[in-house]
């Protein structure tokens, strides 16, 4: 009976603590990030590579995986000229600064971690759940009747991030 009730609590940890995302959502963001990640201003030019980090726990790991085959498969080819070259890591363990990074389910304290290094280091910092803007992610979508870019306005000021014009017209303010 004891094992039974611990098998069962495990299982409700692992429920409760794992985010639920929509595999609809993912498609849609995985093929835009890179796009906008694209038209940030920060990037160097010159270099070959576009460098996406998906920062997620091992509890979100499959999604984290479905991000990353989504985005290889659609930008297998050249991006802009640079190679797109995808990792997936626990904050903890980056170990190379990339010219941006897709924030999967993180409890406040651990996104205002990961959002103040990113934005220090003008890495442009994307997340699943636009709520994660009040907390320091530089983007989101907004999927309604139309979709469209989030961008966190605060932030770009504060850390003179800057964008290609196309993408602040084309984009909703938070």
């Amino acid at each position: 009976m004891i094992q039974r009730v611990f098998s069962l609590l495990l299982l409700l940890q692992a429920y409760i603590f794992a985010a639920h995302y929509n595999s609809t959502i993912i498609e849609l963001e995985a093929k835009l990030f890179p796009k906008m990640l694209i038209l940030s201003e920060e990037l160097k030019k010159d270099a070959p590579n576009l460098y996406i980090c998906i920062i997620t726990k091992e509890t979100d790991m499959s999604h984290a995986q479905l991000f990353k085959e989504i985005i290889q498969r659609n930008y297998k080819e050249k991006l802009m000229g640079k190679n797109v070259v995808v990792t997936i890591q626990n904050f903890d363990t980056i170990e190379n600064y990339p010219d941006g990074i897709i924030v999967l389910h993180h409890v406040q304290e651990e996104i205002e971690r990961i959002t103040n290094w990113a934005n220090a280091n003008k890495i442009v910092s994307f997340s699943y759940d636009p709520t994660y803007l009040e907390h320091g992610i530089l983007a989101s979508l907004y999927i309604g009747v139309s979709t469209k870019p989030y961008l966190n306005r605060e932030i770009i000021k504060k850390y003179k991030f800057r964008f290609n014009p196309y993408l602040l017209e084309l984009s909703k303010f938070k």
